[in-house]
């Protein structure tokens, strides 16, 4: 008989589990719970409870996808993940066309019961992509792979404008800067990358009026939804006024995205906004400590890559909240509603763990 989950096991899972860093699953599941917590709070206000019941359906996908995703091969997940990158890319050309449009931006394609984000969901398996063609370039010196990745990236940043969303663009371009500075390591593409980062801020703060507004309402500090965020952190001190206690929720629009961690601090504290901040740089340590075996230049890469991207989503997001940055309407990885950001999110967890399990010839696999 068969020995579920020990080592004479060669089922998928069982063949697999002594792999896995298990530890890493326990970030994921943490920020999860949080988040419930945070949706849970909010119903009661311009929220009924449905929100909970999709939260929780997004949730259980999002889990699925977590658990799956680290038991392929390294091989099979890239493939599998260039096939998602493909899908979402063709999606991200059909927004323009048939999306729907939210407060003067179409970044969503809406069906019967559901809507998705593409720029959302494409992070992950985009990343994967961007950087295997770079490894490709570096190990072959053959220029047909630079060329592709700059194909994409063209497209990806034109398609982005025509919705236009500047904050998911400003994203890709920093970890497509990252993961070129990661391969080449040269000090003049950091110094040429970071004019260009300068240069694109300043044509996007001329050109779009969206972004000219929230930032000039940033440096006047006249925008109403931070200072409402910051009065409710100072409400909710060291300890905060405890679930469902909290006022915000009550007077500021998108609470359950943008303004989440200010909702986490008024009812559960400061100490806890830290703890909540900590997990997304915990995690990455967590990462680096859990690779034992021989890794190759795609494989370090990308998971830093990946694991950047996390953190400096959840740096947005905080930062919106507590004024150090003005708003982009960012989502707080695994906390914020929304079933792209979550199983984007999903999809960069268990791509990490994977990455980050102990194969025998982790090279040749890849």
């Amino acid at each position: 008989m068969k020995n579920i989950l020990f080592r004479d096991d060669q089922s998928l899972f069982g063949s697999n589990w002594y792999t896995l860093p298990k530890k890493l699953f326990v970030i994921p599941f943490i920020l999860s719970f949080i988040g419930l917590l945070a949706i849970y709070s909010l119903i009661g206000t311009e929220y009924p409870i449905l929100l909970i019941f999709k939260h929780t359906i997004f949730l259980s996908i999002s889990f699925i996808t977590i658990i799956f995703l680290p038991l392929l091969s390294k091989n099979d997940l890239r493939k599998f993940l260039n096939i998602l990158c493909i899908i979402f890319i063709l999606l991200l050309f059909l927004v323009p066309l048939f999306g729907n449009e939210i407060k003067g931006a179409s970044r969503w394609i809406t069906f019967n019961y559901f809507s998705i984000q593409p720029s959302e969901l494409l992070k992950g398996p985009l990343i994967c992509m961007f950087s295997w063609f770079c490894y490709l370039y570096v190990k072959t010196n053959n220029k047909f792979y630079l060329s592709i990745n700059f194909l994409i990236a063209l497209a990806v940043i034109i398609l982005l404008l025509m919705q236009p969303d500047i904050g998911t663009l400003l994203i890709y371009l920093s970890i497509f800067s990252l993961i070129l500075i990661l391969y080449f390591r040269n000090l003049k593409l950091f110094i040429f990358l970071g004019f260009v980062g300068i240069f694109f801020l300043l044509i996007a703060y001329f050109s779009f009026d969206h972004v000219s507004y929230r930032v000039d309402n940033f440096l006047d500090g006249n925008n109403s939804q931070v200072s409402k965020s910051l009065s409710a952190i100072k409400n909710g001190g060291i300890f905060g006024v405890g679930l469902g206690e909290g006022q915000l929720k009550y007077s500021i629009p998108e609470s359950h995205n943008d303004f989440i961690f200010a909702i986490l601090i008024e009812e559960f504290g400061v100490l806890f906004g830290l703890f909540v901040s900590f997990l997304y740089p915990l995690f990455f340590l967590l990462v680096k400590r859990s690779i034992l075996s021989p890794s190759n230049l795609f494989i370090i890469n990308t998971i830093f890559s990946l694991c950047f991207l996390m953190c400096l989503q959840a740096f947005v997001n905080i930062g919106s909240s507590i004024k150090l940055i003005p708003p982009t309407g960012m989502t707080l990885p695994f906390i914020s509603y929304g079933g792209s950001s979550m199983l984007s999110y999903a999809i960069i967890f268990g791509t990490v763990i994977n990455f980050s399990k102990n194969e025998e010839s982790t090279t040749n696999n890849t």
